[in-house]
C-alpha cells in the first residue's frame, strides 16, 4: 500500500494501460487518418501482450524512481509533456501509425537514469542513450515511434539535468507540506515501523506545523521538527527526526539540526529537549548515530529512566541550551511547598508505566497512596512523577518513604535554576 501511495501517478498510468487493453484488446495500427483525439488516446493502447508487458515494466521502473524524487505533480506534468510533445512530433514528422506508452516511458527512464547518476557520468550516459536511439533508427523501422522516443528522451533528460544544474545548490530545509507525507513516512519506516505509523497518524490528525523536510532537487532526504512544551513557553522538544538510510554518513543529520537550531534561536527558544531511547534491535542500537550527533552539538543526557518504554528499553532525554538566549532575572519562588496528587495516566509509548498528575497545595503530600493503588489495580509496573525542584526538595523525605527514588532531572526546565526532577516507583521490584 505504501508503494502504491508513493508512486500513485505511475500506477495510475499503469492502470489506464491495463484497462485499455482489457476493454479493447490488442490494438491494430491505424493506417487511415483518425481524429487527433484518438491519436493521443492510442498512447494507452498496445499491439499485443509482450508490447504491453515490456512498456509496463519500464514504466514502473522509471516511474517509481522519478516520482520518489520529484513528487506526484511533477511526475504527472512530465508524463503529460512527453505525451503532448512526443505524440505531436511523431504525428507531424511521420503519421498516425503508432500506439503504446513507450514515449512517456522513455522520458521517465531517462530522467531516472540521469537524476540518480553522478554529474561526472552524464556524458557517458548521454552517449549510451544516443546509442540506443541510433539502433532504433537503424533497425526499428516504422514499427517504432522514433520521434516520440527521441523527444520524450530529451524532455526527461533535460528535466533531470536542468534540475541538477540550475536548481538549489545542495540540500535545503523547507517547511513540510502534505505532499511530502508519504515520503516522510517511508523514511521513518526504514528505521521503525511503529514510529512510521504513529507519525503518519499524528501528521494527519494534528497537522504538520513546525515540521521541516530536507529537500534536494525536489527529493526528500530527511525530516526534522519540534513541538512546543505544554508547560513552558520558551522550551521545545525535538520532534520526528529521521534521515534516509542511503544518506547516512554525509553530515546531513547535523545540517538539519543546525538549521533547525538557527530557526529556534530566532524564535527566542531557551532550551531544546530531545527524547530518545536505547532501543536495541538484535544487538544493534538503532539510535546510536543520532545520540553521537546530539553529543557533538553539545547536548547532554539529563535523564535516563530504565525499563521505561518496555522492560528492556530505557527513556533517555538530552538537553541542549541555547547559548544566545538572554536569561533575564530569575523567577520568584512560590510560597506553597505541598502537592496534591490528582490522578494518573498511562505514559505515551510505554508498557505499564503511569505518570502522576498533581497540583500545588499549601503543605504536605496528599493522595499519593490512593494514586499508586489505582495504578496497581490497572496492572501498572512503574509510576513516575515529575516535579519542580523546589517542590521536589520540600517533599523528598515523604516521597522516599513511599518507595519513590530520584532517577534524574531536566536542568533549568521551568527557568534558570528551577529544574524538573523525576521520581520513579517500581511496582514490580525490578527498578
Amino acid at each position: 500500500m505504501d508503494v502504491l501511495r508513493a508512486s500513485s501517478v505511475t500506477f495510475a498510468v499503469f492502470g489506464l494501460c491495463i484497462l485499455a487493453y482489457w476493454q479493447n484488446g490488442a490494438a491494430s495500427v491505424p493506417y487511415d487518418p483518425i481524429p487527433i483525439s484518438d491519436v493521443f488516446l492510442n498512447v494507452f493502447m498496445h499491439g499485443d501482450i509482450p508490447h504491453l508487458l515490456m512498456n509496463l515494466v519500464m514504466l514502473v521502473l522509471g516511474g517509481q524512481i522519478t516520482e520518489q524524487r520529484i513528487g506526484h505533480w511533477q511526475t504527472f506534468l512530465l508524463i503529460i509533456a512527453c505525451i503532448a510533445v512526443g505524440t505531436s512530433v511523431q504525428l507531424a514528422m511521420v503519421d498516425q501509425r503508432f500506439v503504446g506508452i513507450s514515449g512517456p516511458v522513455y522520458g521517465l527512464v531517462t530522467y531516472a537514469v540521469i537524476a540518480t547518476a553522478e554529474p561526472k557520468n552524464w556524458w557517458f550516459l548521454c552517449l549510451v542513450i544516443l546509442g540506443v536511439i541510433t539502433l532504433e533508427i537503424l533497425f526499428g523501422g516504422r514499427s517504432i515511434a522514433i520521434y516520440a522516443h527521441i523527444f520524450s528522451t530529451l524532455i526527461g533528460g533535460s528535466y533531470a539535468m536542468f534540475g541538477s544544474l540550475f536548481g538549489s545548490k545542495g540540500p535545503q530545509l523547507k517547511p513540510m507540506q502534505l505532499t511530502h507525507l508519504s515520503k516522510v513516512v517511508q523514511i521513518i519506516k526504514e528505521t521503525d515501523d511503529d514510529d512510521a505509523a504513529e507519525a503518519e497518524n499524528e501528521f494527519l490528525n494534528d497537522g504538520i506545523e513546525d515540521m521541516f523536510v530536507l529537500l534536494e532537487r525536489g527529493e526528500v532526504l530527511g525530516v526534522i521538527g519540534y513541538s512546543h512544551d505544554d508547560q513552558v513557553d520558551d522550551v521545545v522538544w525535538l520532534s520526528w527526526t529521521y534521515l534516509r538510510k542511503d544518506c547516512a554518513g554525509e553530515g546531513l543529520g547535523a545540517y538539519m539540526l543546525n538549521d533547525l537550531l538557527g530557526k529556534l534561536k530566532a524564535k527566542g527558544i531557551r532550551k531544546i529537549f530531545i527524547a530518545t531511547s536505547d532501543y536495541d534491535h538484535f544487538g544493534k542500537l538503532i539510535y546510536a548515530a543520532a545520540h553521537k550527533m546530539y553529543a557533538e552539538f553539545g547536548a547532554a543526557v539529563e535523564l535516563t529512566i530504565p525499563a521505561y518504554h518496555t522492560v528492556t528499553e530505557a527513556k533517555i532525554v538530552y538537553g541542549l541550551d541555547n547559548p544566545e538566549f538572554d536569561a533575564g532575572p530569575s523567577p520568584a519562588m512560590p510560597s506553597s511547598t505541598g502537592i496534591s496528587i490528582t490522578g494518573s495516566a498511562l505514559e505515551p509509548e510505554t508498557e505499564g508505566v503511569f505518570g502522576l498528575t498533581w497540583q500545588e497545595a499549601p503543605v504536605g503530600l496528599a493522595g499519593i497512596d490512593y494514586a499508586v493503588d489505582q495504578v496497581k489495580m490497572r496492572g501498572g509496573r512503574k509510576v513516575v512523577l515529575a516535579l519542580p525542584s523546589d517542590l521536589s526538595d520540600a517533599n523528598a523525605d515523604t516521597l522516599k518513604s513511599h518507595k519513590f527514588e530520584v532517577c534524574g532531572r531536566l536542568d533549568n526546565y521551568y527557568n534558570f535554576g528551577l529544574h524538573q526532577v523525576w521520581w520513579i516507583c517500581s511496582l514490580d521490584g525490578k527498578y
